[in-house]
């Protein structure tokens, strides 16, 4: 049997044939086996993911970014399970002995999807993407039912140059048609200008990351934090009736600009949270620990954690790893308390002698915590767009 066939694709027209073939010449298509109960909404969660040759740089981050989406994605399940979250991975790249696009995981309820092996992702060829995001993008359609939310998350590092089916006239149709019915598309380009390049696929929302394993590792840090903000903004919007549009700011960087910590702080607000480098002994004697002990309830002694009004996060004498774990669960706090509004001062960069550059990655899975704030320094780390 020949195994194109087998997979529902026709043979392609190749550079150099009279005519494009249609897109109904091409099929990809999601199984549909998962029965819906009765006013059951769902969230539709598909990744395109670029798997073609320049990848192959950031292999293991893109691969390990692709299991952080789906942990990302359980969690939210576990925190909901109305969510009825359903998860799709495609893959795309063209020259190899194998289709274009490829279905690496069908379209199934996250509690049901495994971790990918290292053998599912193995970059090579040329960069179909019009074609994958054509083709995925419709097969999904067919599952999408009526108060069902959508997010399509496009992942590429590199140009269309090699699609013999989609143009980008036609995704920006496709994307248009269905932004109008409330999917949200969100394009994530590696050493690219993003923003420009998605407008003329009619996607606003854009991430620029640079293609090393710093810059995958913190895109995808980012990504599961706008992520976790959209399935929280999905389920308040069932819960209360309210309406959001999903579309407007997904990666909150409008928003970020006004979440600045303040360079002096000498009073804080009702709910505020004075947030400060400290030391495993507690000991609250210099910089910002010590104005954490005398005006915001810091405790000598408590090296860790929240105490009074101020939070201290440890970082003296100890490695990134250490810090970062610290970090993790700081954020891990503020996520569970929005009630709260904290104030990063610049942890780490002081007697502990880091520079930003290395501790403010650490505060990525916090990039779109509306309640989480940051020093300027961080964000312009954060905020990274390729120039």
């Amino acid at each position: 049997m020949n195994i194109m066939r087998h997979l529902g694709f026709t043979k392609k027209q190749r550079p150099g044939d009279k005519e494009l073939i249609t897109p109904t010449d091409y099929r990809l298509e999601f199984s549909d086996t998962v029965k819906r109960k009765e006013g059951e909404t769902r969230i539709y969660n598909l990744v395109i993911l670029d798997e073609s040759g320049s990848m192959h740089r950031i292999a293991s981050q893109a691969f390990n970014g692709a299991n952080e989406t789906i942990e990302t994605i359980k969690f939210a399940q576990k925190e909901n399970s109305d969510d009825n979250q359903m998860f799709a991975l495609v893959t795309f790249d063209s020259g190899n002995n194998r289709p274009d696009v490829r279905i690496i995981v069908d379209c199934k309820k996250i509690e049901d999807v495994s971790h990918l092996q290292y053998e599912q992702y193995q970059p090579y060829g040329s960069t179909p993407l019009y074609d994958a995001m054509g083709l995925s993008i419709t097969a999904l359609r067919k599952l999408v039912k009526e108060g069902d939310h959508v997010l399509v998350t496009v992942i590429t590092d590199g140009f269309e140059n090699s699609s013999t089916i989609y143009t980008a006239d036609m995704i920006k149709s496709l994307v248009d048609e269905l932004s109008k019915q409330g999917w949200v598309f969100t394009y994530i380009g590696a050493n690219q200008d993003s923003e420009q390049y998605a407008r003329g696929l009619g996607i606003s929302n854009t991430m620029d990351f640079e293609a090393s394993i710093a810059g995958s590792g913190l895109m995808f840090d980012k990504m599961q934090s706008s992520r976790r903000r959209f399935y929280k903004k999905v389920r308040h919007g069932k819960e209360t009736g309210c309406y959001y549009d999903l579309d407007i700011d997904f990666f909150s960087e409008k928003e970020s600009q006004s979440r600045i910590t303040p360079e002096v702080i000498t009073e804080l607000k009702e709910g505020q949270i004075f947030v400060f480098g400290s030391n495993l002994e507690g000991k609250h004697d210099g910089g910002a620990a010590k104005l954490a002990a005398e005006k915001f309830g810091a405790i000598n002694g408590q090296g860790d954690g929240l105490q009074g009004r101020s939070y201290a996060i440890p970082t003296m004498h100890l490695d990134i790893r250490e810090i970062k774990g610290a970090v993790d669960t700081f954020i891990m706090f503020a996520d569970m308390h929005p009630e709260m509004t904290f104030l990063v001062t610049r942890i780490g960069c002081g007697a502990a002698g880091y520079s930003d550059e290395l501790i403010a990655p650490l505060f990525a899975r916090a990039y779109s915590l509306p309640n989480v704030y940051l020093p300027a320094s961080f964000w312009k780390v954060l905020s990274y767009r390729y120039n």
